[in-house]
Order: structure tokens, then sequence, then C-alpha cells
């Protein structure tokens, strides 16, 4: 699993077959501390995340394909949470979603 914001959506007429009912999203990789690290990435959104919203993604595509019920779906992961607010004590630091 991996931690990252939703910065934009993918706007697609022409799809793979398997891709046709998904939502498409794209998302930054953040540390923990919510500094960018890595390049984005194109996943599946099954939860309705908003542009902006911080994510729980897994990078792997068998997550979509058991959601789907279809296998070898093309892509290389999907948002399985949304994040309203990770509050760090020991740091005193909030990220909000």
């Amino acid at each position: 699993m991996r931690f990252g914001r939703v910065i934009g959506n993918v706007i697609s007429t022409i799809k793979h077959e398997k891709l046709k009912s998904i939502k498409l999203m794209i998302v930054e990789p953040l540390d923990p501390d919510g500094k960018v690290i890595g390049k984005e990435e194109i996943v599946g959104d099954f939860l309705n995340a908003a542009v902006g919203s911080l994510v729980i993604w897994g990078a792997d595509g068998q997550i979509i394909s058991d959601a789907m019920g279809v296998e070898n779906i093309p892509l290389r992961g999907s948002i399985i949470g949304i994040i309203d607010k990770i509050d760090m004590e020991k740091l005193k630091k909030v990220i909000k979603g």
C-alpha cells in the first residue's frame, strides 16, 4: 500500500474494453511527511475520490481484478481508501485531505 494525493482525473473517450466501467485518477505518491516522492501514477478509483483527496492506494493490478471480477485488467493500481486527516502527535503535525 502507498500513501498519496489525487492530483487529477483521466478523461478518455476510447479505453481498453476492461477499463470501460473504471474511473481513472492521477495520484502522486507522498512520504509520511506529505512530501512528493516519485512519479505520478494512473490508478483505478472505486471510492469516488476527488482531486486533492489524500488516499491509500495499492500498486497492484490484482486488487482491481478482484474487485471487478475480471482477470488481467491493464492497470497498475487502485485507490483503496480515502484519508480525512493524519494526526502525528509526536511531531505536532497534521496532514488534511
